[in-house]
């Protein structure tokens, strides 16, 4: 039977319909981002984050070489990718700017933090570059790419274009999982995603990271921040599979 061309237009939305299927899903956002809003001004009354897991604190080279080494057997055995929380420290002067990368922090799991101070070597060990440059590593953090892209700027051998290969961003993965989209600062995905916040202490923040030893408060600041990194990546990851499972129940 043929099928007029009058009746295949008339099944088609009118440009009354359609502007009010888009003044309904402009209402909808404005409602997700409006909440996402408010749960982030009300920061300031959530806890703060703390880390209750082990540090391991090195500043010789051969014990980082020895951490590393043992990361690398992990990884080599493991069948799988292996997500480490991932951050780096240096001290900055409003004069001089940004001065050179003095402490990597990596955290294997949610239970261990390695804060490695590099700040007095030249070179960083072989085993820590093929470490985080290795196929079956992802290195997770806030605008993580740009502390690969300085590390390899910091220290000669490294290889930055895969340092940045491997990076998993979690401004981008949060985007991509969540019901709205920000510009994610470590602070707001600690906000929206684990209703507490961090603690970025000026006088930590800006504190004199190439100075050996660090301090417990700069340590546990060190830590805190790799440690968080991994565990955002957790949450979004559980939300993730959360929505897939929503969205398989909805097509059976």
């Amino acid at each position: 039977m043929e099928i007029s061309t009058s009746r295949i237009l008339r099944r088609q939305l009118t440009p009354e319909e359609k502007a009010d299927q888009t003044k309904k899903l402009k209402l909808e956002k404005d409602k997700l981002e409006t909440e996402a809003a408010s749960k982030i001004k009300r920061a300031a009354l959530r806890p703060f984050i703390k880390y209750q897991g082990k540090i391991f604190y090195h500043t010789e080279l051969i014990d980082m070489a020895m951490v590393c080494d043992n990361l690398l057997k992990k990884v080599s055995e493991s069948e799988e990718l292996l997500v480490v929380g991932f951050d780096l420290e240096w001290p900055f002067d409003f004069q001089s700017g940004s001065g050179r990368t003095a402490v990597i922090q990596i955290s294997p799991d949610l239970n261990t933090c390695y804060i490695l101070h590099v700040s007095k070597i030249k070179y960083l060990p072989k085993s820590l570059s093929d470490f985080l440059e290795h196929d079956k590593v992802r290195l997770t953090g806030n605008n993580v790419k740009n502390d690969a892209r300085k590390l390899a700027r910091d220290f000669t051998g490294v290889n930055g274009d895969k340092l940045v290969q491997n990076c998993i961003d979690l401004g981008v993965l949060a985007n991509s999982i969540l019901p709205t989209t920000h510009r994610w600062s470590l602070e707001k995905l600690v906000n929206y995603l684990l209703d507490l916040r961090i603690n970025k202490s000026k006088m930590v923040r800006n504190s004199k990271w190439h100075i050996i030893p660090l301090s417990p408060a700069q340590q546990k600041y060190a830590a805190i921040d790799s440690h968080v990194s991994l565990l955002l990546y957790v949450t979004l990851k559980e939300k993730e599979k959360d929505k897939e499972d929503d969205q398989n129940t909805l097509n059976k």
